[in-house]
């Protein structure tokens, strides 16, 4: 259980630093490279769902576990009808303007569930923690990268914005904590969390993402496509280095 616990608030925090990237990073750099990320977070949402996630709650849960995930989907979905703007775009100026504040508290309450999915996972099995952390990771440097923005263009200075994000990134680490403390109190809960975070990771990935492969310039179409296919070829080659060597939870 210790190194459970050490691998998942490594992996939150690797998480959290990310979520710092957008005013750490150039604005040249990420305005160039923004497809490119956007994709690869595509990639790895869709192959750690599939891949990992999903199968590890239908081994813990059973059958029931594509009910949970297909729930949280459909919540989702209706979640982001109902507040009539999607909370995961990527490019800024997709995004309707948001006030701050619920800005900041949509970002509080989706890193609560990302730290518990990680945790989760790490429950089950190092290779489905390490696949369904990059997944998080891969999501979070874009979807951070823009909320940065969004704080800057409502006046906010570059301190403010860091220092406001990186506060919300801390909840990340309730979720990690509770999901760690509920396992030990409620065992099937770590199934439910799991099948809960394939299906948001699948339509983050499906709905959200893989649209924006057909809008945008040529060039920006294939840096979609590239990073794509490097985010399905990174978690297949884990995958497949950690079926030979074994990795357990």
């Amino acid at each position: 259980m210790g190194h459970v616990v050490l691998l998942t608030f490594l992996a939150v925090l690797v998480d959290g630093l990310a979520g710092l990237a957008g005013g750490l990073l150039s604005e040249r750099w990420l305005r160039r490279n923004l497809p490119a990320l956007v994709g690869f977070a595509a990639g790895t949402l869709l192959t750690a769902s599939f891949l990992e996630v999903l199968p590890e709650a239908v081994e813990t849960q059973g059958s029931a576990a594509f009910s949970w995930c297909f729930a949280s989907f459909v919540a989702l979905a209706l979640l982001e009808w109902r507040l009539g703007q999607h909370h995961h775009p990527h490019g800024v100026a997709a995004r309707a303007p948001t006030l701050p504040a619920a800005l900041l508290g949509s970002d509080a309450l989706h890193n609560v569930g990302d730290g518990a999915a990680v945790a989760a996972a790490f429950l089950v099995s190092v290779e489905a923690g390490v696949a369904t952390s990059l997944a998080v990771i891969a999501h979070e440097l874009p979807q951070e990268v823009g909320d940065y923005a969004l704080l800057r263009a409502s006046g906010w200075t570059r301190g403010r914005a860091l220092l406001s994000l990186a506060g919300v990134q801390l909840t990340a680490m309730v979720g990690a904590a509770a999901m760690l403390l509920g396992s030990r109190l409620l065992p099937s809960l770590q199934g439910i969390v799991l099948a809960v975070a394939a299906g948001t990771f699948i339509y983050i990935g499906a709905v959200d993402l893989l649209p924006e492969l057909r809008h945008g310039t040529v060039q920006e179409t294939r840096q979609r496509v590239v990073g794509l296919l490097l985010g399905l070829a990174l978690l297949l080659a884990f995958q497949l280095v950690g079926s030979k060597l074994g990795l357990a939870g």
